[in-house]
């Protein structure tokens, strides 16, 4: 749990107490095994069961004057916590209780919670002030971010390329494009800011966001004009933009120019190049790839098996979706997730192995986390019943009810 990172107890202050009212009682499943000549009717009755259940209902009082007492009362604990020095360090409880606030759409207490800092003397720091700045962006307030960019020499506190960095990411996290380009343009030359890799890299973000692929490769001309060295991140941000919009050969290019800069692809690299040839049909070179991984020491995760798994479903190769589905499960560094599920287990219903798909279904129910839609069991249990293996399905049923319970 995250406050257990923070340590701070759930009767702490800090835990915003939500009231959930109506239903949250998950659908149950409730059949027993038919005879053969009733099976057809049972499914359609467990169709109509798990596709037509009314959707649960949680319901958080955020409008009510209880609520937006706790959070006055959140803000104003808040507040007297950040007298003390060794408090206002704590990088994750600012950041979770902003994350709170945000998701609560309070936009005004973490305005306050943040202005309050200034009274502070950490706000002579930068690595504070731009701290502040990135907990605005996370929380989408770009405005107040770039405001408190402003009155940073008001506030006696430098600014170098360490804040603008922040402000970029900023303008990254609330997703104005337009803006970090605006200010990767402007600012260095106005305040005599010399950007680094990650000012580069933030920007090559941008433009790969905006689909500019030319600007965003430009930049690595701009960065050896001026002396800067693009790294393993750099090349990963600019090679993902590239090889997931299908610009194959330019993705190959860049790649090679990473070579030759003797940067070391790491992880991210690797998966962008194994998810472009996946989408280029160019299966064995991709294996081959995720090899090389291996033997540079960088091992695959889920996400890495996950493009490969996904590129033999799209050619329908039943063979190599379950050859690959069992690497995945017997790696000792990665594990199937959600996503190997949810593609996987229609897979294998549409290529009628009923008998994969049981084994995924029961794969993924067995596990506390991993919620798999009424709809995908729904169609497990369905398939079953019209193969008459009630007690499978019903096995199947009462798994997904006691992972639900």
């Amino acid at each position: 749990m995250v406050w257990a990172r923070t340590g701070l107890a759930r009767s702490d202050p800090f835990v915003l107490c939500f009231a959930l009212s109506g239903n949250d009682e998950q659908p149950r499943f409730n059949i027993t095994p038919p005879a053969m000549d009733k099976a057809s009717a049972a499914c359609r009755r467990l169709r109509h069961i798990i596709l037509n259940k009314p959707t649960p209902i949680a319901t958080v009082a955020v409008a009510t004057s209880n609520t937006q007492g706790k959070f006055e009362n959140l803000v104003d604990k808040f507040k007297k916590k950040s007298t003390s020095a060794g408090f206002r360090r704590k990088r994750l409880a600012f950041k979770t209780t902003v994350r709170l606030l945000a998701e609560s759409g309070q936009c005004s207490h973490i305005d306050d919670i943040l202005q309050h800092q200034k009274q502070y003397p950490d706000i002579n720091d930068e690595k504070f002030t731009a701290r502040l700045i990135s907990l605005y962006g996370g929380a989408k307030m770009l405005d107040q971010a770039l405001q408190l960019f402003d009155e940073m020499p008001d506030l006696n506190c430098p600014r170098t390329v360490f804040s603008f960095n922040a402000l970029l990411g900023a303008c990254l996290s609330s997703e104005n494009f337009d803006k970090l380009i605006e200010l990767f343009q402007e600012l260095p030359a106005k305040l005599s800011i010399e950007p680094n890799a990650l000012s580069y890299t933030s920007a090559i973000k941008a433009f790969c966001k905006k689909e500019l692929f030319d600007n965003a490769v430009s930049m690595l001309d701009e960065m050896a004009a001026n002396g800067v060295d693009p790294d393993a991140v750099t090349f990963g941000v600019l090679l993902g933009g590239l090889y997931h919009t299908g610009r194959f050969s330019e993705g190959e290019k860049t790649w090679n120019l990473m070579r030759e800069k003797n940067v070391v692809p790491d992880l991210r690299c690797y998966n962008s190049r194994i998810y472009g040839m996946m989408s280029e049909k160019r299966f064995s070179e991709a294996i081959e790839l995720l090899k090389e991984l291996e033997q540079k020491g960088l091992y695959p995760d889920a996400y890495t098996y996950n493009l490969v798994i996904k590129g033999f479903i799209k050619e329908g190769s039943v063979d190599e979706v379950k050859k690959w589905h069992a690497a995945l499960r017997e790696s000792k560094t990665a594990a199937p997730n959600i996503f190997t599920y949810v593609t996987v287990i229609p897979f294998a219903l549409d290529h009628g192995d009923i008998d994969l798909a049981l084994e995924l279904c029961k794969n993924a129910v067995a596990v506390k986390g991993r919620k798999l839609s009424n709809k995908i069991v729904g169609k497990v249990i369905d398939e079953l019943l019209k193969q008459s293996k009630g007690e499978e399905a019903k096995e199947l049923q009462d798994l997904y009810n006691l992972s639900h319970h």
